[in-house]
């Protein structure tokens, strides 16, 4: 048994066609479970359309908004599948997705969950431009224990997209719930997940992931992101190295020499394109969160730099694919 989840919050006409999407998939999912995170428009009503016609469909419903990270463990734990898939409110899983998914983890039962790339569907003026991600490898990508500080450090922009995992319910009972003491709650239960079971990326694209000016991540904010993502590994280090000071202490050296080249090429693309403000939320990464504390009189040396090389530009985006807030 298949069990789709989806939390929303003010998507009506998204999470209609995310819905569609899933009720669509060539191997069809048992229940979709969909909860309402206190909308105020008209997710309510067109969701209690669709499930008029769709016994799978369990509608749930909180009276007043969580903030998204309670939403997903109560819809999550509401379900009832022996084979569990999230899909974010504004995506679409490609109809392959759950078939191509389920295929996998029934025949390799030594893999608790799978994800796989995804296509950007870049919404301008009304039209839609597909841009599919490039896959990261021809045969699937396997991540465990064993390796997970490496992929982390390689694929850090991009571990994974939430929206194409599927899993084993086992997998949720054993890890436990997302931890609403972060906003990248998912990142961080992905980071547990792997420290439990192996994790496989499949070489195709699985769903279509919006970009459009309401992304959830525009309003997070990339420096923000970038500082969780940090805490978040560096947190996982301490749980894979616990007892070996040694490996630990290279570990975190590697992570953070990799964490801090990464928001100075944010940095200087921020300054390319004119972000005072970002560009300068990128340099106090670098010198207060990437684990050392620099003196604030460097810091402000920066920010004049900083101010200098953008003072009188006006800030740009240089392709519609940049909808990440730059602070």
């Amino acid at each position: 048994m298949i069990s789709v989840v989806i939390a929303t919050y003010n998507r009506a006409p998204m999470v209609e066609q995310t819905v569609r999407a899933a009720l669509e998939q060539t191997r069809p999912p048992h229940e979709i479970v969909v909860l309402d995170d206190a909308s105020t428009d008209a997710t309510p009503q067109v969701l209690a359309e669709l499930a008029a016609h769709q016994p799978c469909i369990r509608l749930l419903r909180r009276e007043v908004n969580s903030g998204g990270i309670a939403s997903w463990n109560e819809a999550i734990g509401a379900a009832r599948g022996d084979y569990l898939a999230f899909c974010a409110d504004d995506d679409r899983f490609l109809p392959d997705h759950l078939k191509e998914s389920l295929a996998y983890l029934e025949a390799d039962p030594s893999i608790g969950l799978v994800h796989s790339s995804f296509i950007d569907v870049v919404e301008t003026g009304g039209l839609e431009q597909r841009e599919p991600r490039r896959l990261r490898s021809a045969a699937p990508l396997v991540t465990s224990r064993g390796n997970l500080l490496r992929y982390l450090t390689r694929y850090y922009d991009w571990p994974f997209h939430p929206s194409t995992m599927v899993l084993r319910r086992e997998v949720w009972s054993r890890v436990g719930e997302y931890n609403p003491a972060y906003a990248l709650a998912d990142t961080e239960w992905f980071v547990r997940v792997v420290e439990q079971f192996d994790v496989a990326m499949l070489p195709r694209h699985g769903v279509l992931n919006r970009r459009h000016p309401g992304n959830w991540s525009n309003r997070l904010g990339s420096a923000r992101m970038q500082k969780e993502i940090f805490e978040i590994v560096e947190g996982a280090i301490g749980r894979l190295w616990a007892g070996r000071p040694w490996g630990a202490s290279a570990w975190r050296a590697v992570w953070r020499a990799n964490v801090r080249l990464r928001l100075g090429l944010t940095l200087a693309q921020r300054v390319r394109t004119g972000h005072e403000q970002a560009a300068c939320a990128a340099w106090h990464g670098i010198v207060q969160n990437t684990g050392r504390r620099t003196p604030e009189w460097l810091e402000r040396a920066g920010v004049a730099m900083l101010h200098g090389l953008c003072s009188g530009r006006v800030p740009r985006l240089d392709n519609v694919r940049q909808r990440v807030s730059p602070l």
